[in-house]
């Protein structure tokens, strides 16, 4: 269900939400700070750039959410301790990217679109501002920001803090490490935009479980950090 902009940003705000976060491979990452803005995956593959494969993106066509733009209220990587299957590369913004008319209404997702199948409408979304805020639980995954009215297109604007880099600690057989790589093309793609925008090596919490999930999976790694430019 679509709730205006301002009523999802003062019932988040309530809940103690202050950061927007979205997650994505670095080549996919690159193709946003080109272009100032997150794009729906339906508008990368519609204007015919990069962008890197995800598990989710049938679900996504099926459900008619493949030109939404998705974020997230918590950074999952840290949180869970883990690496976000979404991709290495966390872009984080003040939640007054969503206090503004450019967004137009929102929706927020109860359930991940992967535990959809069966359920009614009223359980795949929020509905309104009061069922937020009786029902909203900050750091719940499955709830997630979905701008649908954005024309898949939402700029961020001076609302685009900082953006948070795993490091997998790895090197290729040419001795190219993927941190290194993956920081030179984000500054390359920012430098493209004329944009300045802080670059953090992801410090992570004891017992994080990333760099095993990086190195139980060279495929996954090099597809999730090759820049691919």
């Amino acid at each position: 269900m679509d709730i205006p902009s301002k009523h999802v940003f003062e019932a988040l705000s309530d809940k103690g939400v202050d950061k927007l976060h979205h997650s994505n491979s670095v080549a996919t990452a690159c193709q946003f700070l080109r272009s100032k803005s997150l794009l729906s995956r339906g508008t990368v593959e519609r204007i015919g750039i990069t962008q890197t494969p995800q598990a989710s993106d049938d679900l996504d066509r099926r459900y008619s959410i493949w030109f939404d733009v998705f974020m997230d209220s918590v950074d999952i990587h840290s949180r869970a301790r883990r690496a976000n299957v979404y991709g290495p590369v966390l872009f984080v913004f003040d939640i007054s990217l969503i206090d503004r008319n450019g967004t137009g209404r929102l929706w927020l997702t109860k359930l991940n679109p992967t535990k959809w199948s069966g359920k009614a409408e009223a359980k795949r979304w929020f509905q309104d501002k009061k069922d937020i805020e009786a029902n909203f639980v900050f750091g719940q995954f499955d709830q997630m920001l979905v701008a649908r009215h954005c024309g898949g297109e939402l700029p961020f604007g001076s609302h685009l803090k900082k953006i948070v880099l795993d490091d997998p600690n790895y090197e290729n057989n040419d001795g190219i490490d993927a941190y290194s790589m993956a920081v030179g093309a984000l500054r390359l793609a920012m430098q493209d935009a004329g944009l300045n925008i802080p670059i953090e090596r992801r410090a992570c919490r004891q017992g994080c479980a990333c760099r095993q999930y990086w190195k139980s999976d060279r495929k996954k790694l090099r597809l999730m950090f090759d820049p691919k430019i």
